[in-house]
């Protein structure tokens, strides 16, 4: 199928959650989600060469977007009739992922998974990043790590153990109040570029991140760590 300028596709069947496969190093394993059970009550989407990721995957999504310059033509060929495609043109002004978040923000998906969004090209790896404030519902999951925006009043929930980071992606961030976290803050302002809010760890099962004016990324740990075994002492035979 494809999209005239301006023109927005019909409604698709919503369960509100989507995982979206973008063109980017997907690192987890690939019986990620068959054994993840949250995943069943997900819809799957493809922005363009995310559809090589989910033939891989074993995937079928309900949709493929894009310009369809990464998609090859095995892809192309196992899935069409099997999916529906919106093909967009080459030149535009929005990238294939942005223009998939944009639909998806528009028919009522709130939670949205974004997988192999990461690695690879650098400059697409950014503004995936940036992404995120633009359409906060959305978080990057790669193996080892969950992205999402932080609004300005937010509860970690389920994380204590974790390693977090918080990144400013505006100029400045005021009032920034951290409870929760081994290293608390209490309305501090940070600029962009500081790593005062690098490797903190939440302690708590409800931790809290606040703050007054500003954007922020939260990176945190998807796991905690293992809790280390205790070393055994030897015992020398005299």
């Amino acid at each position: 199928m494809s999209m005239e300028s301006g023109q927005t596709p019909r409604p698709l069947p919503c369960s509100e959650r989507a995982v979206v496969l973008l063109n980017g190093e997907y690192d987890l394993s690939p019986d990620f989600f068959r054994l993840n059970r949250d995943y069943e009550s997900f819809d799957f989407f493809c922005a363009d060469g995310g559809a090589n990721l989910a033939v891989r995957l074993g995937i079928v999504p309900q949709l493929v977007m894009g310009d369809m310059d990464s998609i090859t033509i095995a892809t192309r060929r196992r899935l069409e009739k099997l999916c529906r495609f919106i093909e967009l043109p080459v030149d535009k002004d929005v990238s294939d992922a942005e223009a998939l978040l944009k639909m998806l923000h528009e028919q009522g998906y709130n939670d949205i998974h974004l997988f192999a969004a990461t690695g690879g090209r650098l400059d697409q790896t950014m503004f995936n990043l940036q992404l995120l404030q633009r359409y906060p519902q959305a978080r990057i999951i790669t193996c080892n790590e969950e992205i999402s925006f932080v609004e300005k009043s937010s509860c970690i929930s389920g994380k204590s153990g974790c390693r977090a980071s918080l990144l400013a992606m505006s100029a400045r961030v005021t009032r920034l109040s951290l409870e929760g976290f081994k290293f608390k803050l209490n309305n501090h302002d940070i600029e962009s570029g500081s790593t005062l809010t690098l490797s903190n760890v939440i302690i708590s099962n409800s931790a809290r991140v606040s703050y007054e004016d500003g954007a922020l990324l939260l990176i945190v740990e998807r796991l905690a760590p293992a809790p280390e075994k205790p070393r055994q002492r030897l015992h020398l035979i005299k």
